[in-house]
């Protein structure tokens, strides 16, 4: 009989092997140079062939690679080993700064399963810092519901986007994308100033001098997007008529536009973007993403941090229907940058643990919440409680944000959410402060709702 060393089969279920195996290099026969520093990542090419058609092909098909060392040098080493971790165990642990890159890797292998997981986080995800890197993604991954619900986004919180960094990297593309769009809420005022210091960046870019005629030969036609009508004609005259932007006579033509009644202008749009705010808001909360948000509290405590130092943050819940969890919102650093580690636990009514995930968060404080997902989603019987807890680590001893005016009713559709005070909570927070500001769930069956 092998001694307990030896035996590291039978102790173990068949995720665990797999994962074993891999970790250990056991019976590998394929070895991965990896990224520009060729970093070797051995695998097994049995499990590789049994969950993607591209590693099929290259290791089964007419072209197959022959030898045993294969060269991956657009792929990063910690990607890559996130992409091997999800084959062999379905393991889910994406990290927010990797997710852009893991997306690439799965499309590139076809692992099309991967590949939603990581458009869903991409979707919970989206802040006015981030949201044209990942619009910019979507449009070159062709995810064409992504690129939507990113242009959506872009249209309610369109002045904080335009004034972030992300926005002058925007491809001339999806610039266009943007301007053209008439539901976009902001004023034409600002549209030129961040689209001519996104000009400016491009001129930088390419060595170019930040000129009037360099910005407008990069912009092309993307200069006829700008609603210059729109600008009143106070504002021509004050400003525009003193930019070197346009020519000559396209300001002759605004100036007749503005000045002489009945006089038509052809070069530029005239009419309005749409005003229909509420409209928008409501499309962009309607139940039409995988997941929808329970936010807990109604503000964020601006004057005051939340003391994180590993002890257990929690709160008990009941809905009234049916729901699958999907993970919670957690807050950020208060101050500067900030990286956490995590432990998100979900318990069930006798205490049991149903769920767990354990990741590493790089928060900043210009944006408040993260999402943090289970490793798999968990269903919820109405009426049945259910506890949250979260633990959160930072090494210089960072505090986060805080919730306040917490309520212990949350209606969010026809799912109404109640939560109540835990045993577990020992770093302070309950239904009215705190952490854990939010839960991520979809609807789940409705036969035996309480509504």
């Amino acid at each position: 009989m092998a001694s307990s060393e030896e035996d590291w089969q039978s102790s173990r279920c068949l995720v665990e092997c797999n994962r074993y195996m891999l970790e250990n290099n056991i019976g590998c026969d394929v070895t991965f140079l990896v990224g520009e520093d060729k970093t070797k990542v051995s695998a097994h090419k049995h499990i590789l062939i049994s969950r993607s058609c591209v590693f099929f092909a290259m290791f089964n098909g007419p072209l197959a690679e022959k030898g045993q060392e294969i060269a991956l040098p657009d792929i990063e080493h910690s990607v890559f080993r996130i992409l091997l971790q999800y084959l062999y165990c379905e393991d889910t642990d994406i990290k927010p700064d990797l997710v852009l890159q893991l997306l690439y890797a799965a499309k590139k292998y076809s692992i099309q399963s991967l590949v939603k997981v990581c458009v869903k986080y991409l979707e919970l995800d989206r802040s006015a810092e981030n949201i044209c890197t990942i619009f910019e993604q979507s449009y070159i991954f062709d995810e064409q519901d992504l690129q939507e619900k990113c242009l959506a986004y872009i249209r309610i919180h369109a002045p904080d986007v335009l004034h972030s960094n992300d926005f002058l990297e925007l491809s001339s593309h999806c610039l266009e994308l943007v301007l053209q769009d008439d539901l976009l809420r902001v004023d034409e005022q600002t549209i030129l100033s961040c689209v001519l210091k996104w000009a400016s960046n491009k001129c930088t870019k390419k060595e170019k001098e930040v000129s009037s005629e360099n910005q407008r030969a990069e912009l092309g036609h993307l200069l006829y997007l700008i609603r210059f009508p729109l600008m009143g004609k106070e504002y021509f005259t004050d400003v525009i008529s003193e930019m070197d932007i346009l020519s000559d006579k396209e300001k002759v033509e605004l100036f007749k536009f503005f000045y002489q009644k009945g006089s038509k202008i052809t070069t530029f749009i005239t009419h309005e973007r749409s005003e229909k705010i509420d409209e928008l808001e409501a499309r962009d909360s309607e139940d039409t993403r995988p997941i929808q948000t329970c936010i807990r509290y109604h503000s964020v405590y601006e004057d005051g941090s939340w003391y994180c130092g590993g002890e257990p943050d929690a709160v008990a819940f009941t809905t009234n229907r049916p729901i699958i969890l999907h993970g919670v919102l957690v807050y950020g650093s208060y101050i500067g940058e900030g990286v956490y580690d995590i432990t998100c636990s979900l318990y069930d009514t006798v205490d049991h643990e149903v769920a767990t995930r354990r990741t590493r968060l790089k928060t900043s404080e210009s944006q408040h919440t993260y999402p943090v997902l289970l490793e798999h989603p968990v269903t919820i019987t109405n009426s049945k409680k259910h506890t949250v807890v979260v633990k959160l680590t930072n090494a210089e001893g960072l505090d986060t944000y805080q919730g306040k005016g917490g309520t212990t009713s949350v209606n969010c559709g026809t799912v109404r959410f109640s939560f109540s005070k835990s045993k577990y909570s020992r770093n302070g927070t309950d239904t009215k402060i705190g952490q854990i500001p939010g839960l991520l769930f979809t609807c789940g069956d409705d036969e035996d709702s309480d509504v």
